[in-house]
């Protein structure tokens, strides 16, 4: 069984995509990998040293592009 550290609450950290929990960190030798615990098949880092911001970037919802500006002028 693998041991589970948790991120401080003081850290920012997207939840997961697929599932919405909060990621932890698993220790795998002497690197460390943060990953979903409630599924490994979810996105999980590559091991080496903590590497929070990937997971965020990995796990940011994407907000749909909606052009809500009015152009000034209509092309003629």
């Amino acid at each position: 069984m693998a041991d589970y550290y948790q991120i401080q609450p003081a850290i920012f950290c997207e939840p997961c995509k697929d599932c919405g929990a909060r990621p932890v960190i698993e220790q795998i030798k002497d690197k460390f990998v943060v990953l979903c615990p409630n599924d490994k098949d979810h996105y999980k880092t590559k091991p080496g040293l903590i590497d929070v911001k990937d997971w965020n970037l990995k796990n940011k919802k994407q907000i749909a592009f909606v052009n809500t500006t009015v152009p000034a002028q209509k092309a003629s």
